[in-house]
């Protein structure tokens, strides 16, 4: 209620003081709740959300914007980098390919915290996937209907395709997130068309 009146009349009296002072200043509100339901439920009030929700951004969660995670990890890098003192220069591939094919529950939160514990715990100037939690680096690989397992070279080629699904097919900043060249991934791509191919005259 007085956070209400502040935000209606941008007037307010400390604690003691007889005194009205104005203010005038800018309310940004965050929450990964659903507001608008709790304020529908009477769980929030509804006059407050109203006030506060004069512009709303709906931030998708990073599950659903994995083309942002390089940026945000190299952020991190230098953040937590600077802050234990160390001199790290990068994440390694592997490493990055952990980091692309986890969920993110935790959502930012959760990939500071992980990037965090990785610069803690790296011994030299790259994070490698022995640095970055336990519950980033279980891998769940599905085995092929045909063989039991899938090739080394059918893992690539999946993972290539879903990296490139990730960033709407940007070759370059696929290539750039895999750690290899812009021809790599064309050469990648000839191969898994082979691989296609092949399948399918089999099949015939």
């Amino acid at each position: 209620a007085k956070l209400l009146r502040i935000l209606q009349s941008q007037e307010l009296q400390r604690v003691g003081s007889p005194i009205t002072s104005t203010v005038d200043v800018h309310v940004i509100a965050a929450t990964n709740r659903n507001v608008r339901e709790l304020a529908a439920k009477g769980q929030f009030r509804e006059d407050l959300f109203y006030r506060l929700s004069l512009i709303e951004i709906q931030l998708p969660p990073l599950a659903d914007r994995r083309e942002d995670l390089p940026l945000l990890q190299q952020h991190f890098l230098r953040h937590f980098s600077t802050k234990y003192g160390k001199e790290l220069k990068g994440i390694s591939r592997r490493a990055q390919i952990f980091l692309i094919r986890h969920t993110w529950p935790g959502n930012v939160r959760e990939l500071e915290n992980a990037i965090g514990n990785a610069c803690i715990t790296a011994q030299g100037k790259i994070v490698c996937d022995g640095d970055l939690p336990e519950a980033i680096c279980v891998q769940i690989v599905r085995p092929d209907k045909d063989t039991g397992f899938m090739t080394l070279e059918e893992v690539q080629s999946r993972h290539l395709e879903y990296v490139l699904k990730l960033v709407d097919g940007n070759k370059a900043r696929a290539a750039g997130i895999l750690g290899v060249s812009r021809a790599t991934i064309y050469v990648m791509l000839a191969r898994r068309v082979r691989q296609v191919d092949q399948k399918s005259n089999l099949s015939a």
